[in-house]
């Protein structure tokens, strides 16, 4: 009973920022207005940076992705306006407008839904639902999560469920005996990240599944599994693009599309590595003008401690000091990989959605090691 007290206490405590967030937005989340405002968002987009070369107006990536679901729900072909990213995450915004008049509410209950998955995949990792709160309620009661309510529709907060849950059902595919459906799902999951945005996240999002896979469980038919099933995320993609094959295009032209946005986002592999001093000691590499070094109001000190404690967990490990979980070894992975990509190019706090969780996640996890060691070596 009195574990039960104290759970859910803490539990009110770290969601009360969530909760106070979504009620005060409310209104923008389930105004009915979006007809009212799209021949504005339309006449902006075509004066803007992405049509008009001189002297356009800079309209920030949620006007953008506004005017995108309205103009692809009158069916337009998605490549006929900017395709710097694929169009499923627009056409999820599409269908927020269809169902609610209003861009906000599917993507914002989605960046909601990542909070499930979070939950999910820390009770597999410290098995009491007490410890694996804490994590996941800190990292949804910072501004650099709740923010993203403020500036709905963007892509990086419709993307984040998918990648959270695709690992969480890979996880349950290495758990699991009968694996196939698991795996299944998370292929599909790994579509729906390359199709609403560009595909490197992907990229790492499978270099970090299929390292796992083979170097750490060493599972024969499971690899095999595994494998066999992933090009279902090729399939999700290609669905992704109906509208632009039924228009007259190939599939051979729909990966030449994805060729063009990989050269369209070379422009971003600048700066390299820049990413751990935004992280460890905020230190935001802006690239634009004289390329200014300053800070980011949404940095925590948390970002730093928890990387340390995270790669301190990997290192226990391979000195055989700590025993990693599935689940911890499949997000150890993830996080290599995913530091891997960030160090290609610029970045920026927004990039760290699908990172910071899990850094939080597995420094947390050391520090309940160690009170249990702790805690043990008392009691005897």
């Amino acid at each position: 009973m009195k574990y039960k007290v104290i759970t859910s206490v803490l539990v009110i405590l770290l969601f009360f920022r969530v909760s106070f967030q979504l009620l005060n937005n409310m209104e923008s989340i389930f105004a009915r207005n979006y007809h009212n405002k799209y021949e504005h968002l339309y006449s902006n987009y075509y004066s803007s940076q992405y049509v008009k070369k001189d002297h356009p107006n800079i309209i920030p990536d949620n006007a953008l992705e506004a005017f995108a679901g309205g103009i692809f729900l009158k069916g337009l072909n998605p490549i006929l306006i900017v395709h710097d990213q694929p169009p499923l995450g627009r056409y999820i915004i599409s269908f927020s407008i269809l169902l609610f008049d209003n861009v906000s509410t599917i993507p914002v209950f989605l960046h909601l839904l990542s909070v499930v998955g979070l939950l999910l995949i820390s009770k597999k990792i410290f098995r009491k639902f007490l410890p694996a709160v804490i994590p996941v309620g800190i990292f949804v009661s910072q501004s650099f999560f709740l923010n993203e309510m403020n500036v709905a529709p963007t892509l990086e907060p419709i993307q984040l469920p998918f990648i959270i849950f695709s690992l969480y059902f890979f996880i349950k595919g290495i758990e699991e005996k009968k694996d196939i459906p698991w795996f299944i799902l998370s292929a599909i999951m790994v579509g729906f990240v390359i199709s609403i945005r560009f595909f490197s996240l992907g990229v790492a999002l499978v270099a970090s599944m299929s390292s796992c896979i083979l170097i750490t469980e060493r599972m024969r038919k499971k690899t095999i599994h595994f494998f066999l099933v992933l090009p279902l995320s090729i399939l999700v993609l290609l669905l992704s693009y109906t509208k632009t094959i039924v228009s007259g295009y190939s599939i051979l032209q729909i990966f030449g599309i994805q060729k063009y946005m990989l050269l369209y986002h070379q422009s971003k592999f600048t700066l390299p590595l820049t990413v751990w001093d935004l992280l460890m000691f905020n230190r935001w590499h802006t690239w634009w003008g004289n390329r200014a070094i300053s800070k980011d109001p949404e940095w925590s000190v948390f970002w730093p401690i928890s990387t340390i404690l995270s790669f301190l967990n990997i290192i226990g490990f391979s000195l055989k000091k700590f025993h990693l979980s599935i689940s911890e070894k499949v997000l150890s992975f993830w996080i290599v990989w995913y530091m891997i990509l960030l160090s290609l190019g610029y970045s920026s706090t927004r990039y760290f959605l699908p990172l910071i969780p899990f850094l939080y996640m597995l420094g947390f996890a050391v520090l309940y090691k160690l009170f249990n060691k702790f805690r043990k070596s008392h009691d005897d």
